[in-house]
């Protein structure tokens, strides 16, 4: 493959992402629409909120409640919190927020992360 069609397969992927994701302003934070699609047949979300000099990058505890809404399934929380920490991210067992405090530079690459972790925990209870 010359380098030129790599180059044009890298400017259509960077071009179809711009146009997938979306970032909705939301009060103070953003929304961020993924094109990720979870076990359900739904969008993966992600927000973004802004706390001092730091980027608080979170589901909401949106990811686990759609999972197991009552919280009454223990496996299935304690096998998605071993695998939240275990991909570097917090977990508040109370909210079941899963989130990670980050400088602004790292905001793309949590986003990709958090979005991921949360496509790959709705195959936890399907």
């Amino acid at each position: 493959m010359k380098d030129s069609e790599i180059e044009l397969i890298g400017q259509n992927a960077m071009n179809w992402l711009k146009e997938n994701i979306h970032f909705i302003k939301a009060g103070s934070d953003i929304e961020v629409a993924t094109p990720l699609i979870g076990a359900y047949g739904d969008l993966v979300y992600c927000w973004i909120e802004k706390e001092d000099d730091y980027y608080r990058i979170t589901d909401d505890g949106g990811t686990l409640f759609k999972l197991d809404p009552g919280q009454e399934n223990m496996d299935l929380l304690e096998e998605a919190m071993d695998i939240v920490i275990g991909a570097g991210f917090e977990f508040d067992e109370e909210t079941l927020e899963i989130y990670q405090v980050v400088d602004q530079d790292y905001i793309p690459a949590t986003l990709n992360d958090l979005a991921q972790l949360q496509v790959a925990l709705t195959y936890l209870a399907s």
